[in-house]
């Protein structure tokens, strides 16, 4: 999970959290957050080249062409995105789905919570039964503490010029509670 700069407010009120899907309109205030997001908070983890290879990614025409292959939402309050997550079928049992990415403004207040909530949501109701992403080292804590586990670690290569070193992980999601009853 990455973040943005900035102040941190005291606190947010999660319930007025509105989780929606992205529009097309909704592109420039995303590509801002995940730029910012990601330099903000991976400075510990990636080197200058990657973080600016990353943000040279997320303004180019293949950031919007990933975007459109994906389920994305995102999580507005009181009118500012401030956060996504975004998901997408993966391999070919039709089985596994992956989380493509969450990127949220404020941290520790429950909003990347809630938006991987929504995400394992939509994907439940897909029939997917596991979830896998790639992250970076810093967002590995968030996954797990969400029970994922960890896979493997590797690079992700995002474009030729854009490749990120990242932890696999992994969760197999519980069936729909129709399936319980």
């Amino acid at each position: 999970m990455t973040y943005v700069s900035g102040t941190r407010p005291a606190s947010i009120p999660c319930d007025r959290l509105v989780v929606q899907p992205i529009r097309i309109d909704d592109f420039s205030s995303l590509r801002y957050l995940h730029a910012s997001a990601l330099r903000a908070h991976t400075i510990d983890v990636l080197s200058e080249d990657e973080m600016a290879a990353f943000v040279r990614f997320v303004y180019s025409p293949a950031y919007t062409d990933l975007l459109m292959q994906e389920q994305v939402y995102g999580g507005w309050l009181d009118g500012e995105l401030v956060g996504t997550v975004s998901w997408h079928a993966a391999g070919n049992s039709g089985s596994t789905a992956s989380i493509g990415g969450i990127f949220v403004q404020h941290p520790r207040l429950g909003i990347g919570r809630r938006l991987l909530a929504a995400a394992e949501a939509h994907v439940q109701q897909c029939g997917f039964e596991r979830l896998t992403a790639c992250t970076t080292s810093n967002a590995v804590p968030f996954f797990l503490r969400h029970g994922y586990v960890t896979a493997s670690r590797g690079v992700r290569a995002l474009s030729l010029e854009c490749v990120l070193p990242v932890t696999f992980v992994r969760k197999t999601l519980p069936p729909p509670r129709s399936a319980l009853n």
